[in-house]
């Protein structure tokens, strides 16, 4: 049979040229001599048209996606590797890997790069081989959407100049884009990385990484995305490193999947990094992250709604989350170090989240439209993890600071009341319980506040009880004295004024004594409505004597 082709099948796969000089992807070629034993003369007729109409049509694998078939010449790949039959550039014929057919297929990769010169060379559902590309500069838009890279793929140093669409591309191997610039927008949407990819690369436009699927480390430090940077839905399925690496712009992690542990420490976001519905199936490091966008009134960083297995080991240090989001995400369990930096409350008042800022500040109001919508409730639900976080770490004074956040978002938040009681909605704001809490002890956080109303209330009462008399009742009974029965009682208008200033003084020891609940107090104010005052002031310093106790507890407790 070898005799009558003229070549033997195995020398004719290793001299056949795939494609003419003069062919390229998309043009039908011409008719070759068929290699298949379809094809001899001892095959039935019907059989040799098949077989001649099947290799003329040529490679039917698509350019693009419902684009022009390929056309190159069929490749006769040994038995079993190829699904159907194709040509060289899209056989997974292991062949490829060294010897003729190697050689074929770069000169036809050159003869396409060439002929495309600056527009787009098309290297769709190629299966490449081993290749070297070390600092080699594309000038063209290289398309390897779905290429199969079966061996080490080495781009040191290359140079993209214009778009690099990697789109669903398959890496079997190592895959190095160390010291790669890409000039333009890089898109590895959906492409798989089977071994260990290296991006210690530059991306000077827009790189795309969502849905992209990373088997084994995924290396990312000391990168630079120069402009937005999308991982959303990737999936790490171990380390994902991103230590040292630079986000200029915004960096979207939306729906990730963490399975081990991501290191993002040292990394810088000048832009909003955005984690909302991530998975960190292990622990993550959050260690000397800048959040430090350029753009005043965005969030920094959003966890909202992510998910993390194991919050216990969720680690934040030396980071500044003074608008980090964590709406809808339970950060009662991380691992919030002294050196972590949150929002201050004007006035010195303690520290506060960026959630409040947002819902109750009217130039960021707009947020809400693009990150959800934030209510009191939710934010007094983030107080409240923040605070329960520090208590269980014996950080009082920090959760005494988120206490105060917790209080205010009830106070403030908006309730319904019956038409009748609408006026009552707004007057609850400052007169409510939740307000007289505040007013009196900063939310039992403060102890100067009930000490100084404590002393105030005092005095008040001191000045009160002469008005419906005060009596003596040491060492016996006396009839009530009050403002208007002392003034007349000297000769001098001085001597009147110290009698009023002595009356004052007795009746400061009966506020002292009312408060004291002393049982045998040397004055009494005059019953009934000197009675009904003392009662009043007992209501009221015994429970700011509970506030001021309880604050000083909280402030000093162990």
């Amino acid at each position: 049979m070898a005799d009558k082709q003229g070549i033997a099948p195995t020398e004719a796969r290793q001299a056949e040229p795939e494609v003419p000089p003069d062919e390229s992807a998309g043009t039908e070629p011409e008719a070759e001599p068929v290699e298949s034993s379809k094809l001899e003369s001892g095959a039935e007729p019907e059989e040799r048209a098949a077989a001649r109409s099947k290799t003329e049509a040529g490679c039917p694998i698509a350019v693009k996606f419902l684009g022009p078939r390929c056309c190159r010449r069929l490749h006769a790949a040994p038995a079993g590797v190829d699904e159907q039959p194709v040509c060289l550039m899209h056989s997974k014929d292991p062949s490829k890997q060294s010897g003729p057919l190697f050689d074929a297929f770069w000169l036809e990769f050159e003869r396409i790069l060439e002929k495309a010169g600056e527009g787009e060379a098309h290297f769709e559902k190629f299966v490449f081989p081993q290749l070297d590309f070390t600092r080699r500069t594309f000038k063209a838009i290289c398309r390897f959407d779905g290429a199969t890279f079966t061996q080490d793929s080495d781009f040191r140093g290359a140079t993209f100049t214009q778009i690099a669409p990697f789109r669903g591309a398959t890496f079997a191997q190592a895959a190095d884009f160390f010291a790669v610039t890409f000039t333009e927008d890089a898109d590895f949407i959906g492409a798989t990385f089977k071994q260990n990819p290296h991006f210690r690369a530059t991306f000077t436009q827009k790189a795309f990484f969502s849905r992209a699927t990373f088997t084994k480390n995924a290396n990312f430090f000391f990168a630079t995305f120069t402009q937005d940077a999308y991982f959303a839905e990737a999936t790490f399925t171990l380390d994902a490193n991103f230590f040292g690496a630079t986000f200029k712009q915004n960096a979207t992690f939306t729906a990730a999947t963490f399975t081990q542990r991501p290191d993002f420490e040292r990394a810088e976001f000048h832009g909003t990094a955005d984690w909302r519905h991530s998975r960190f199936l292990d622990r993550a490091e959050f260690r000397h992250t800048k959040f430090k966008p350029k753009e005043e009134g965005i969030p920094s960083a959003i966890f909202s709604l992510a998910k993390f297995a194991k919050p216990e080991e969720v680690v934040f240090d030396d980071v500044d989350l003074s608008r980090a989001i964590f709406l809808n995400c339970d950060p009662s369990e991380f691992w919030f170090t002294s050196s972590v930096r949150w929002a201050k409350r004007k006035g010195n008042r303690g520290l506060k989240v960026f959630e409040e800022d947002i819902l109750l500040d009217p130039k960021l109001a707009k947020l809400q439209e693009e990150y959800g919508p934030i209510d009191h409730g939710a934010v007094e639900q983030i107080y409240h993890q923040l605070k329960k976080n520090y208590d269980a770490r014996l950080d009082y004074r920090k959760a005494n600071d988120f206490h105060f956040g917790e209080m205010e978002m009830r106070r403030l938040e908006v309730r319904t009341y019956p038409k009748l009681l609408k006026p009552w909605g707004w007057l609850r704001r400052w007169l409510g319980p939740e307000a007289l809490y505040r007013w009196a002890s900063n939310y039992g956080n403060g102890y100067v506040k009930p000490m100084l109303w404590l002393l105030g209330f005092l005095v008040l009462f001191a000045v009160l009880f002469p008005i419906p008399g005060l009596e003596s009742g040491q060492p016996s009974p006396t009839p009530a004295e009050n403002y208007l029965s002392v003034w007349n009682q000297q000769d001098t208008w001085t001597d009147n004024l110290w009698t009023e200033a002595k009356l004052v003084g007795d009746s400061l020891i009966a506020s002292i004594d009312t408060a004291a609940f002393q049982r045998n107090p040397e004055y009494t104010p005059a019953y009934p409505w000197g009675r009904v005052l003392a009662i009043l002031e007992s209501l009221l310093t015994s429970t700011l004597f509970a506030l001021f106790l309880l604050a000083i507890r909280r402030q000093f407790r162990r």
